[in-house]
């Protein structure tokens, strides 16, 4: 290959092509030890909220197992928001990411061109076995570290002419300015989006002897910073927490940068010790040989030895962050209704269920207030307060709106039969919320205007009887946003129970105004009663979808939800 003409569109073509099917081999062993680790991802970042050290521990642990630093750091970033984690102990597992992502480098720096081919065959084979979910998941891993290595392999060979191109040489040898390779590495980083792939071509140009170690080492310290710049853009719009951690990320690699850049003779003389060495070889051969493990270890050496250094002042950085964003809300996220809804959850299905299951929760607390409000007000005729529950029901329409769009958004993907299940039913429940506040706002509160306007009142046996009518359906009410926050399926159960004790409390309202009053006097009383009943019928819809309680097999057979 070295005695061909130098031509640039075919390499090129091979070069992009190559790439291509490196990154698309990232992508399905990330997607497949992803789906095989599941839901317990969630539950092991959920033991974070000891140390540090466990929280480094577990980010070094998920990365190397989803071959996927920004998977993790996603489920940190979701456990800030639900105040679960710290932004310290969010900065430790973000360190802890950027250790186990050298595990993916010191992967490609194997040579083992020769086994991709085997590799895919065996993967291929084993991922047609859909009936074992796991051998076939298996398979899509080692078929898609074999699509890898075929594409490391393509920028290799297609990048051999390099070596007599004296343009590339001249940029090479200009590369004893470390800020040049830099400058190369986290743009190209910031175009394709990914420091592995990064890597990858780093690996590959060192694997044909075109680059020295120093060349090497500058690219790195490039790749380390390119990757926050697309983590940063990412969270434009993102809850401030999301800015923050990306912030922290930023701060971690510019820091590693900033210590090791006038070090750099050092880590060469450190990484030339610890790797293998190649005697007797022409010095292009004897680079190509040495470089990419070089490579690998400068990776690994200043991403551990960084982490070690900035690991106990993980909480000073993360209030430096705070104290330099300001204090309060941004003005933008005062009017984000959902904050917790970030879109980057996606990407880690169970905490965009968990994210969306809180939301939900807020959004029957809103719904609470309202039913709250609208009870003494109808009763007591406190027009000025019936005028501001519109208002209330406007916000949760638009509340119940972006919980419907987020979780649509995690159904149009493929996902696990328990998530799509599990997003159903929150939208569901969802819906039960908007229809309680819709019946006081398009029903409770016409009603109470019309009542107004023909000047009648409640008298006070009547107004105590609608008391303690309201009062049991908000009481109801309050139980079943406990009920679904716990996924309590005996608490939902003495929810729907209670619709006897409803019914009799609107009976006593209606048997009692039948009995004393004209009918066109207390009709008023009847209608209010009998939208208190509809409302705890849809409570009683809500908090049976919202537990899981009918996904037991516990629910009420005998229960018409009328």
């Amino acid at each position: 290959m070295n005695d061909e003409p130098f031509s640039l569109i075919p390499m090129l073509i091979g070069l992009v092509g190559g790439l291509a099917l490196f990154l698309h081999g990232m992508t399905m062993m990330s997607n497949a030890m992803r789906a095989m680790a599941g839901c317990r991802l969630k539950s092991i970042m959920a033991k974070l909220a000891g140390n540090r050290i466990s929280a480094l521990l577990t980010g070094m642990g998920i990365t190397t197992v989803v071959q996927s630093s920004s998977v993790t750091s996603v489920i940190a970033i979701g456990f800030v928001s639900a105040g679960i984690l710290t932004l310290g102990q969010a900065l430790a597992v973000i360190m802890g990411a950027a250790v186990g992502s050298t595990v993916t480098a010191q992967i490609i720096a194997f040579d083992v061109s020769n086994l991709a081919f085997l590799l895919v065959a065996v993967g291929f084979g084993l991922s047609m076995w859909k009936a074992r979910r796991i051998p076939s998941l298996l398979g899509n891993v080692i078929l898609g570290l074999g699509v890898l290595f075929i594409g490391l392999s393509m920028m290799s060979g297609f990048m051999a002419p390099l070596r007599s191109h004296q343009p590339f040489l001249d940029l090479m040898a200009s590369m004893s300015n470390p800020l040049l390779g830099i400058l190369i590495g986290a743009v190209f980083t910031a175009v394709v989006q990914s420091s592995s792939a990064t890597l990858g071509v780093i690996i590959a140009l060192a694997s044909q002897g075109l680059i020295p170690l120093h060349a090497g080492i500058a690219l790195v310290f490039g790749a380390n910073i390119g990757t926050t710049i697309t983590g940063l853009l990412a969270t434009i719009g993102q809850p401030r927490t999301a800015m923050q951690a990306a912030v922290g990320l930023f701060s971690f690699k510019l820091l590693l940068v900033l210590i090791w850049l006038p070090l750099m003779g050092l880590l060469e003389r450190i990484t030339r010790a610890v790797s293998p060495a190649a005697e007797g070889l022409e010095l292009a051969e004897q680079l190509a040989y040495e470089v990419p493990r070089q490579i690998a270890n400068v990776h690994m050496i200043v991403n551990v030895t960084t982490v070690l250094l900035l690991l106990p002042f993980t909480n000073l950085l993360a209030q430096l962050i705070v104290k330099v964003d300001g204090g309060g809300k941004h003005p933008q996220e005062n009017e984000n209704l959902t904050p917790d809804l970030n879109p980057m959850l996606l990407d880690v299905p169970p905490l965009a269920i968990d994210a969306a299951r809180r939301e939900l929760l807020l959004l029957g607390e809103r719904v609470g207030d309202l039913l709250d409000t609208a009870g003494p007000a109808v009763r007591g005729g406190r027009s000025a307060e019936i005028d501001a529950l519109h208002a209330n029901e406007q916000l949760i329409d638009n509340h119940h709106a972006s919980i419907h769009a987020f979780l649509e958004q995690v159904l149009r993907a493929e996902r696990s039969p328990d998530i799509s299940r599990s997003a159903i039913d929150l939208i569901e429940a969802a819906d039960y919320l908007e229809s309680i506040a819709d019946l006081v706002d398009r029903e409770i509160i016409p009603l109470h205007r019309r009542h107004t306007e023909r000047g009648m009142e409640i008298d006070e046996a009547s107004r105590e009887r609608l008391r303690a009518l309201t009062g049991a359906v908000r009481h109801g009410f309050r139980r079943a946003l406990q009920a679904v926050g716990a996924e309590d399926h005996e608490l939902a159960r003495s929810v729907i129970d209670a619709k006897f004790e409803i019914r009799a409390l609107e009976r006593a309202v209606t048997e009692f105004q039948t009995a004393t009053g004209p009918v066109r006097a207390n009709a008023f009383d009847r209608e209010l009663a009998e939208l208190m009943r509809r409302i705890h019928s849809l409570i009683r819809r809500f908090v049976r979808v919202g537990s899981g309680l009918h996904r037991a097999g516990m629910e009420d057979q005998t229960d018409q939800w009328s």
